[in-house]
């Protein structure tokens, strides 16, 4: 038993060596030592289930689609039918050009200022705006006015030249129809007009877009019949066709030309920008400038993006950089807003967008005999995330005529043809009495009354005869009479 405690005792390994002091720092080493391997440990397994849940997509991801079952020569436009309307090619205008020229449009719109082909002096743009809302959404920032305004508004305060439009992207839905984009484009487009009539217009085509793309909602074929519909209706109305597409397109498959657009296969890059404003200042209008004595012109703000959410302009995820610093395809992750009819984001890789929950309430706005009906899908936490969709043609007019010959509507009371307004009845034509000739007896006493231009009538010779005697000699005569004339 000695023996075995005495061996103990001394024991002369490591710990026994230390004394408590030194014990107490090894084992606060020891103990800081485990938890950083742990905390290792934690924050890679965290980083690698993070990189599996909020990636950024990129081309190779699963959430873009390919649109398959395009025919590129499907909705091609005839040019031969749209010679006055469509631009054809200039010579240069130069950069003046651009610089008195405003530019309306969606993110694409906005990427000409983030890429600096532009200034907010002359580009205004608000990310996920569609078409549709071009009359009603206010979005231009503007120093010194409170609150927002549209797009009409704005063109009114900058007195520009001519603007050009480039809308339409957001707008794509498989139940949203070419005539309905065609109607509420017009009008967006008719209260630009209205409120600044000096302004000439031309509306872009919509950009093509890649054949592998963020939104399952987007099709070729569908951005080409759009663009059919724009053509005709400026041809309608008056106004000017840009035709960019054409220099956007790979001939060979109709689709975005490969490095025109970025990973999202929506948004151009900066060498699509390249193209797209040589061939405006290539296909430029330049009329008579007829604007009324400008005013002076306010400095402009911030703008207001359709979609808050969106992050085609924002700051991509950490694994790419910033399209400021490199506008290369292969780097940029902007992205548009979907289009309004369907609730699925086209900014599903960001992080942002899957951690917020969005609640809606609906609203059937009912047809009338001139709009469509429609479902309003209001969205409780953002009111820039409403969208419309269950769309139900116009009903059309119920004509009725009226007892007067007018044609009304019977549903909406809208007077489609006034009655045919009464003739008045033609005067009968006013028959002139001839004037009887003077009485002999009359003539008798003229002459006796006035003796001394009676005498000088006697003188039928005479070569300067009274008016007297030229209405009495003949009528005497006429009346086979003698007139006699006493002398005393």
């Amino acid at each position: 038993m000695s023996s075995r405690n005495n061996s103990y005792g001394k024991s002369t390994g490591f710990w026994a060596r230390m004394n408590q002091k030194t014990r107490m720092y090894f084992v606060l080493a020891l103990c800081c030592a485990v938890l950083m391997i742990t905390s290792g440990i934690c924050l890679f397994l965290m980083r690698g289930g993070s990189h599996q849940g909020t990636e950024t997509p990129s081309a190779d991801s699963e959430v873009l689609v390919v649109d398959s079952g395009y025919d590129k020569d499907q909705n091609t436009i005839d040019t031969t039918q749209y010679t006055s309307t469509i631009l054809e090619e200039s010579d240069d205008a130069g950069q003046e050009y651009v610089d008195e020229t405003l530019f309306l449009g969606d993110s694409n719109t906005a990427r000409m200022i983030l890429l600096n082909y532009c200034t907010k002096d002359n580009a205004i743009g608000s990310v996920g705006m569609t078409a549709r809302s071009l009359a009603t959404f206010a979005c231009a920032g503007f120093e010194g006015y409170s609150g927002y305004k549209t797009m009409a508004e704005a063109v009114a305060l900058m007195q520009p030249r001519r603007v050009i439009l480039t809308f339409g992207t957001n707008d794509l839905s498989p139940d949203y129809s070419t005539e309905s984009f065609i109607e509420n484009y017009k009008a967006g487009i008719q209260s630009i007009q209205e409120a600044y009539p000096s302004v000439d217009i031309i509306v872009n085509s919509i950009p093509p877009l890649g054949q592998e793309h963020s939104n399952q909602s987007l099709t070729q074929s569908q951005v080409d019949a759009y663009n059919q519909g724009i053509v005709q209706m400026c041809q309608d109305n008056g106004w000017k066709y840009l035709n960019s597409a054409e220099v956007l397109k790979d001939p060979s498959t109709g689709y975005a030309k490969d490095g025109y657009v970025i990973s999202d296969g929506i948004h151009l890059t900066s060498t699509a920008m390249d193209a797209f404003f040589n061939y405006v200042r290539t296909h430029s209008y330049i009329t008579e400038d007829d604007r009324p004595t400008l005013t002076a012109i306010p400095k402009r703000g911030e703008d207001k993006d359709a979609s808050s959410s969106s992050t085609a302009l924002s700051t991509p995820a950490p694994a790419t950089e910033t399209p400021v610093e490199t506008p290369a395809p292969a780097t940029e992750t902007p992205v548009e807003t979907p289009a309004p009819e369907t609730s699925t984001s086209q900014e599903s890789g960001s992080q942002e967008s899957q951690e917020v929950t969005y609640t809606y309430w609906d609203e059937t706005i009912a047809p009338s005999c001139t709009t469509e009906g429609y479902t309003l899908h209001h969205c409780n936490e953002d009111s820039s995330r409403d969208y419309t969709d269950s769309y139900t043609p116009a009903l059309g007019h119920d004509p009725v005529t009226n007892a007067d010959g007018s044609v009304t509507c019977n549903r909406c009371g809208a007077v489609l043809q006034a009655a045919a307004a009464t003739p008045e009845p033609t005067p009968a034509p006013e028959v002139s009495t001839p004037t009887p000739p003077p009485s002999e007896s009359t003539s008798s006493d003229s002459v006796v009354s006035q003796p001394t231009s009676e005498a000088t009538s006697t003188d039928t010779t005479s070569s300067q005869p009274t008016s007297e005697s030229t209405t009495t000699e003949p009528e005497s005569s006429a009346n086979g009479g003698e007139i006699q004339i006493g002398t005393n």
